[in-house]
This record gives C-alpha cells, structure tokens and sequence, in this order.
C-alpha cells in the first residue's frame, strides 16, 4: 500500500473512551482509546522519559483498522502523582504496560514506540514477547553508554553552536562534567537552580530533533507549567542509566525472533542517530530497517510519518494472515 507524504497522519478523532488505571505503590496511569473498538489493538508508547500524549499521536493509526490504545507513563501528564520519581522504573513501566493490556483484556497487541518509547517497547517485548502481536519502534534511543555520549557531546559535530550555549550556561569549573553538572542542578530541590538548567537543556533538545527547527514547540515548552516535573522525571532517568544494564537491550534482542517488526530512523535524526537503529536490526534481523532520508526523530516529520503508516499497514493482522 502507498502513502503520499502529505497524507500520512489520518484525521484528528477524539477518544472514544479513557479511564485511569491504578498500579503500584500508590501510581494510577492515565490511558485512552481511539478508533475502532473491534479492530487489532495497537498500543503507543510516547517519548520522555517525562513526556506525554501529543494529540497527534491519535492520527497515527487508521482509525478504521485499529483500536488505537495511548497511556501516559508514571509521572505523565494526568498519570498521578504527576511527577512523582518513587518508585518510577523502567521494570516498572514494563509491569504497567502489561497490567494495562490486562484490564483491557487484550490477548496481544501490536506496539509502537518512538525515542525514550522505543526503549520501552524493546523492554517490553523482550520479556513478555507473547503478548507482543507486532513491534514497531522509531528513533531508536538503546541507553548504551555511547547513546548517552551522542546526545550530550557527540551532537556537537552537527550543531556546535547549540552545545556550545549548553556548555557556556554551567560556571567554567561544570563544564568539564556536562552531563554530570546538568543533572545535579535539574534534580536540586531549589527552583532558581533547577528552572534554568531544564531550559537551557531543553533549548538544545529540541532544536535537534527536526530537520528544521520547530520553534513553537520550545516556546511551547518554555511556557508550560509542566516543564519542571518533566524534566526531572528525564534526569531521574538519566542519572540511573534508564534502570538498563549496559548493552541490555542489544543483548536481549534474540528474544524478539518472534515478533514481526520494524525498526525506524531518521537518516539526520541529531538526537538518535541512525547508528542504534543499525545495530539494533543487527541483533534482531527478523525486523526490518528502514532509515528515511532527509528526515529527524519526531512521528510528525512528514517522511518518517510515512514509514510508521506504512510499518503499520505492513504489520496489520489482516496483512500478516494473507502472507502466510
């Protein structure tokens, strides 16, 4: 099936059903559905970790061929307590992700991750890859050690000027330990050290994850009043290596042999370069790669939409019975 690039989002539907649902240790998750409720379920995984459900992330999906499934993490958005750092892990995401296709009472779904949700949706099906109909994930972030690196230092080669007002933000003698530096001011408890810590990193984020500079999206950040939960929820993260082991999810991947899949990235994509999507269709060949020219590492961008439409519609149950 074909796509025009101009196409590839369907039209805005609002959900047709939500609920909260409480999990562990005092956490509720906020979930929704949009689409048809008698279709294959799809579920999504949004980015962060700290972010939220974007209101596009309902047209990904044909409404007409799924039951599109979207949740906020712990933490996220109308998730309670929001912010909360407790007891937040990426074991438990995994365990909210399963209870969450059991209260629905889901047999198997398909999962779409992109960025930090990519990185939960490879922890995902790597231990329950039973309930795993199919999996597709985007800007793909596998928390090595050399992941970490690219995005505080290595994206310099590309964007010099946005690191080097990174790096002249911290006093000369934090320069040296930028990621270490940055971190210990988001998470100090007082807002005149933390607040322009998160800006000045935000500023740097999101004008790498575009081909082109999506303005409205920092001011949109700069003035919402989320931007402090969210990112310390990112740094709690981040300052515990993702609650990953060194090369776990790389090391993991032969447990995926099962699962239809593909594997997305943009070919520019500054903030997850195309490297671990490589690496990662090396460990898990049953998947397919697809690197998209002239694209970055939101689902927005016009050409990498294309790919998740068409991963997709190739991963649709009533595609995978015809091949078979």
């Amino acid at each position: 099936m074909s796509f025009r690039l101009d196409s590839a989002l369907h039209p805005p539907l609002p959900p047709s059903r939500s609920g909260m649902l409480p999990v562990s240790h005092g956490h509720s998750i906020y979930w929704e559905e949009v689409g048809n409720p008698s279709a294959p379920p799809l579920v999504v995984l949004h980015g962060g970790p700290g972010g939220g459900i974007n209101p596009y992330y309902r047209q990904l999906a044909d409404p007409k061929r799924w039951r599109c499934i979207l949740f906020e993490q712990r933490g996220c958005g109308r998730s309670t307590p929001f912010g909360g750092l407790e007891h937040n892990t990426t074991a438990d995401l995994v365990a909210d992700l399963e209870a969450l296709r059991q209260h629905l009472g889901i047999r198997t779904w398909t999962v779409l991750g992109g960025s930090w949700g990519s990185t939960l949706g490879l922890a995902y099906a790597q231990q329950h890859a039973e309930s795993c109909a199919g999996l597709v994930v985007s800007g793909i972030f596998l928390a090595r050690n050399e992941d970490i690196e690219w995005w505080w230092n290595g994206a310099r080669a590309i964007y010099p000027e946005l690191w080097q007002a990174l790096n002249d933000f911290l006093p000369e003698a934090e320069r040296g330990q930028l990621r270490a530096s940055y971190l210990k001011r988001i998470l100090d408890p007082d807002p005149a050290v933390h607040v322009p810590a998160l800006k000045s990193m935000l500023t740097y984020e999101t004008q790498t994850l575009d081909v082109f500079p999506n303005w409205g999206r920092l001011g949109g950040l700069m003035d919402s009043p989320n931007i402090v939960a969210m990112g310390r929820l990112y740094a709690h993260y981040e300052m515990n290596r993702h609650f990953l082991t060194e090369g776990q999810l790389i090391e993991n991947a032969r447990r995926l042999h099962t699962i239809p899949g593909w594997i997305i990235n943009g070919r520019f994509d500054a903030c997850t370069p195309p490297s671990g999507a490589y690496d990662l269709s090396r460990a898990w060949p049953q998947a397919r790669l697809r690197i998209m020219p002239a694209s970055g590492h939101v689902w927005n961008d016009p050409i990498l939409s294309f790919a998740i439409a068409e991963a997709l519609s190739d991963l649709h149950p009533d595609r995978l019975v015809a091949r078979t």
